[in-house]
Parts: C-alpha cells; sequence; structure tokens
C-alpha cells in the first residue's frame, strides 16, 4: 500500500474517531442546550479553530467576491448547520440505536446521488452490496440496544432520515466544489453554516443560560473534534477518494465506540457485535476494493 493511500485510511480512522465519539457529547449537549442553539454553538467554537490550522499553514481563503465561497457556503448550510440541527433534535425524541441507523442511511444516499451526478462514482454491483451488507452490519449493532416497547416520534424520525440525506448531498457538492486546500474548504465552510446556524438560532429559540459544565464541555468538544478538525479530514477525503469511501466513516464509527465501552466501561458485547463487525468490515471492503486504485493513487500523487 503506498504511502498516500495509507494516510487516507489513516484520515477515515480520525473521521471515525471523531464521529464515533459525537453522539454521546450530543446527547449530553442537548439535555441543556436546545438544537439550534447547540448547532450555532458547535459551528462558532469550529471556525476559529479551523483559523488557527489555516494561519498555521499559512494558507489564506479566497477573496469574499470569489465563487468558491458561494459554493463552500452552500455546502456549509446543507452538509453542516442543517444536519447538525436536526440531528440534534431527534437526540432528544429517538434512541440512541434509531439515530444511529438513521444516520447509517447517509452511505446509501450518497452511493445513490453519486451514481446519477458524479462520473467517476457509478453504482457497481459489488459497490452496491457493500454499501448494503454495511448498512445491515450497522443494523445488527445497534439493534440490540432498541429497548422493547421504545417510543419512535414519527417527526424525529423524519428529521434524522433528512438529516442523512443532506450529509450525502454534501457528500457529493463537496467532490465538485472548487478545488481548494482541505483546511481552507472546512474554514470557509463552518464560517458560514455558522452564521446561518446564529442566525436561525436566534429567530427560532431564545438564548439558553449558562449550562451545566458538563454540557458546556460537550458543545465545545463537537466544536473542535467532530466540527472542526473532521471537516478538514471530509473535505480532505471526499476530494482524494470519493464520497462513498469517505462515508464508510459513518458505518464504522459504531464499531469505535463499541471499542470505547470495551475498553473504558468494561461492556462485554455479546455475538450480535461480532456479527457486526464482520459485516461492516466486509462492506466496507466490498465498497472499497478498487482493481485500477494503484494506479489511480499514483496519478493523484504525481499531480
Amino acid at each position: 500500500m503506498s504511502t498516500s493511500r495509507a494516510s487516507d485510511w489513516l484520515v477515515l480512522a480520525f473521521l471515525v474517531i471523531c464521529w464515533g465519539s459525537a453522539f454521546a457529547a450530543l446527547r449530553i449537549s442537548t439535555e441543556h442546550v436546545g438544537p439550534f442553539w447547540n448547532t450555532a454553538g458547535r459551528l462558532l467554537v469550529a471556525a476559529p479553530v479551523l483559523a488557527l490550522v489555516v494561519v498555521g499553514r499559512r494558507e489564506r481563503p479566497p477573496r469574499l467576491s470569489d465563487r468558491a465561497w458561494l459554493i463552500y457556503a452552500v455546502i456549509g448550510v446543507v452538509g453542516l448547520a442543517a444536519p447538525f440541527a436536526l440531528f440534534a433534535f431527534s437526540a432528544q425524541r429517538l434512541p440512541s440505536a434509531v439515530n444511529a441507523i438513521c444516520n447509517g442511511a447517509s452511505p446509501i444516499f450518497t452511493a445513490i446521488l453519486a451514481h446519477l451526478f458524479l462520473s467517476g462514482e457509478r453504482l457497481s454491483a459489488r459497490k452496491g452490496l457493500g454499501v448494503l451488507v454495511g448498512f445491515l452490519g450497522l443494523a445488527t449493532l445497534v439493534a440490540p440496544r432498541l429497548q422493547a416497547g421504545a417510543v419512535v416520534e414519527a417527526e424525529a424520525l423524519a428529521a434524522a432520515l433528512f438529516g442523512a440525506f443532506l450529509y450525502a448531498v454534501a457528500n457529493v457538492l463537496t467532490k465538485r466544489a472548487p478545488a481548494l486546500s482541505s483546511s481552507v474548504g472546512a474554514l470557509m465552510m463552518c464560517l458560514t453554516a455558522g452564521a446561518a446556524g446564529a442566525s436561525v438560532a436566534f429567530a427560532a429559540e431564545p438564548f439558553p443560560p449558562m449550562p451545566p459544565w458538563p454540557a458546556l464541555l460537550a458543545v465545545v468538544a463537537l466544536g473542535v473534534f467532530p466540527t472542526a478538525l473532521a471537516s478538514v479530514g471530509f473535505v480532505y477525503l471526499v476530494r482524494r477518494r470519493g464520497p462513498v469511501f469517505m462515508s464508510m466513516a459513518v458505518y464504522l464509527a459504531p464499531l469505535w465506540a463499541t471499542l470505547v465501552g470495551v475498553a473504558i466501561l468494561g461492556e462485554r458485547p455479546g455475538w450480535p457485535a461480532f456479527a457486526a463487525l464482520a459485516l461492516i468490515l466486509g462492506g466496507v471492503a466490498l465498497t472499497t476494493y478498487a482493481p485500477g486504485a494503484k494506479a489511480a493513487a499514483k496519478a493523484a500523487d504525481s499531480g
């Protein structure tokens, strides 16, 4: 495996860790901060973090008159602000397992949209089977967490599924966006999404009182890791390997959460977790394997 391809998998692993830890922080923060201010808060934390990254790398965003600002603004609203608010809303009303399954629809939506709108991402039988096998693995992993008789509100369910669809739209849009460095692109997304999110929060919810420290730290953690730093990895992977490869992090993230439970909380998962592990890894392998990948990687490195 070439160094560049190995780095792609390392970035994917970083996304898995960030996104796999996000739902716990989201659950803590939404107990005291409403979905709109939760979204605005994490985006407003992410923007200065990314600005420091851009300055540290001695990069500079394009002029405000550049068309790239409009495109990345759309991606920021569609792929960050809107789904963040939708999942924060659903987290208050849905069991976390149902939320995870809804989020797991994102790679399916991504594969379909990429097939329709990206010439290099045609949905072959192998890739389509991989996406479906990965989703089956995700469902197998989270199904035991569903309590019998758990109430699932149709409105919250629709919000979570629509959030997953918007993630998929943003994945495809990012692939077709003007080529900028991953940190600059992430900064532009978070700045514009933060402005939009704050505007909606002021209009939709009263300004929240000072939350308890655990909720405040959860919002900050959401802003720094799954929003700011993960956005850099998101743009990097979509530009290099395509939206379907990047979206596999959604299937792998719950596995990270399970590993954390085993290592830190002393949990002992049953056979469904191991069956899910096999299905998810098999699905990721089917989806990401490409016979011509080595040649493509060499071409990308030389370019």
